[in-house]
């Protein structure tokens, strides 16, 4: 799971994206437009993209809810058969039983799957990209990777790793942006130039660079790993405090899975100080809306409401269907 953060990107970082080139190119033009719009104002554009990118999930993270409520407005009659065949050699009568109530009830488990978190794997491996690859997603350096050997080989000269490329190019641009116009001016075109050094100046919160990889030791920007693992936590915490109020029988047999659940804040901390400053700052974002969507989706969803809501639904349909027949008949 780390090296999905880690190793992919800083290997590929020459390779402008790999196999990830066209989400990334989506992402960059999204967020190109959002900086135009905002007048490069790096922060807002991230914040506005994150919430826009959780609005986009919300009708996902609904669909699921009412899943779990129908699961959990089915749980009696699941058990019922469970009880009925208690011996593993009816495993095969159980799931045909089994799928005869979820034919009946029109009902698919399945949608309680991992889809809200593929999305959103998706969403941060796409703002992950953009961050790594500003230069040639937000810049608009599309030849840049015909360059690569020679712009790394400028940057070793120089004393750089070839790792992070673009994130050292944005860096250490004040001290290498003679020597990089004077050697690739093909690449280093007076208009993108002046885009890179208008990009820089959106950089910054107060004194942290966003490109700078955060340490214990490097003032305030420790503040980004410390408040992406507390926003982590924050919405742990709220969303298994909601599980037990809405289904504590379930809640009961949720212990490995709390235990998880509670490594994800501490595996929030110790990426946060793998990566660019950006990324904790898209992450922490992300944890915020995370927690006031989880409260809204209780206050306006609750698993109780769609039960009830549910019945009533399918009262109509099945005295419907038995209409049906009598007309047939």
């Amino acid at each position: 799971m780390i090296n999905l953060f880690i190793n992919p990107v800083a290997a590929a970082m020459s390779q402008g994206g790999g196999l990830l080139a066209p989400l990334y190119w989506v992402f960059g033009k999204c967020m190109e437009f959002l900086l135009q719009l905002l007048g490069n104002q790096y922060f807002v554009a991230i914040i506005i993209f994150t919430v826009v990118t959780r609005v986009i999930l919300l009708p996902i993270n609904v669909r699921q809810q009412k899943t779990v409520a129908k699961t959990a407005r089915l749980q009696p009659k699941i058990q019922k058969i469970q009880k009925k065949y208690p011996d593993p050699k009816d495993r095969m009568k159980l799931n045909e039983e089994m799928q005869e109530l979820y034919a009946r009830e029109g009902h698919n488990p399945m949608q309680m799957g991992c889809g809200p978190m593929v999305f959103q794997m998706v969403f941060l491996m796409g703002i992950i990209g953009i961050i790594y690859y500003p230069l040639s997603y937000i810049i608009g350096m599309s030849d840049l990777t015909n360059f690569t050997e020679e712009l790394t080989a400028i940057m070793e000269g120089a004393g750089y790793s070839k790792n992070y490329l673009q994130l050292n190019v944005l860096a250490h641009w004040t001290e290498l942006k003679d020597t990089l116009v004077a050697q690739l001016p093909a690449l280093f075109t007076d208009d993108k130039v002046a885009a890179i050094e208008e990009y820089r100046q959106g950089l910054y919160l107060g004194n942290v660079d966003m490109t700078a990889i955060p340490t214990w030791k490097g003032g305030s920007i420790i503040l980004i790993p410390i408040f992406a693992f507390l926003t982590s936590m924050a919405s742990t915490v709220i969303s298994t405090l909601i599980q037990k109020k809405n289904n504590p029988a379930q809640a009961k047999q949720m212990g490995s899975m709390l235990m998880m659940m509670l490594m994800m804040p501490f595996f929030s901390l110790y990426i946060a100080f793998k990566v660019p400053a950006a990324v904790g700052f898209y992450w922490i974002i992300s944890n915020v809306v995370a927690v006031l969507q989880q409260l809204f989706i209780a206050k306006f969803y609750p698993p109780k409401k769609s039960q009830a809501k549910l019945m009533v639904e399918n009262t109509i349909e099945r005295r419907a269907r038995e209409e049906s027949i009598k007309r047939t008949k």
